[in-house]
């Protein structure tokens, strides 16, 4: 598991972007790095968390795919539980994880957060934010759409 000051200034750093007040984490039970921060921590199991019903969205989701209790879970049912906590559960996710997840993060639509390349074990960061997921384009704003108070006046 990732180290308990990278963790800390992890959480320092996404408490600047946004106030975290609500996180759960699945994989492996993290509680004690937020009492810092007064985030409202709650743990999942792996095996839980698929019939968990919808009941909140918290502010933080960290799945930790690192971990023993990963085994013996299929390629299949680690995306399901993404995207369920990506779609349902959480507004930002972060997840640390090995590097043969790659090829399944960057479809889900993460960012790799720490460069693979800068360090030697096998190791990823990777985050979703839903704000920041899909950047609005240049011709999507009002200037470039129909406008019927310039019908008759310009040749399209």
């Amino acid at each position: 598991m990732a180290e308990q000051n990278v963790i800390t200034s992890m959480l320092d750093d996404l408490s600047t972007e946004q106030p975290i007040s609500t996180a759960l984490c699945i994989g492996q039970n993290i509680e004690q790095y937020g009492h810092d921060h007064l985030i409202s921590w709650q743990y999942f199991n792996v095996t839980d968390f698929l019939s968990l019903p919808f009941t909140q969205r918290f502010d933080l989701g960290f799945v930790l795919l690192d971990t023993e209790e990963w085994l013996g879970v299929s390629e299949t049912q680690k995306s399901q539980i993404l995207v369920k906590l990506r779609d349902l559960m959480a507004k930002r996710i972060v997840v640390v994880s090995r590097l043969q997840d790659e090829k399944m993060l960057r479809a889900l639509g993460f960012t790799q957060l720490i460069d693979k390349t800068t360090h030697e074990s096998d190791f990823a960061l990777w985050q979703f934010n839903i704000l920041t997921y899909k950047h609005v384009p240049d011709w999507f704003n009002s200037k470039f759409w129909a406008n019927p108070e310039n019908w008759n006046k310009f040749r399209w």
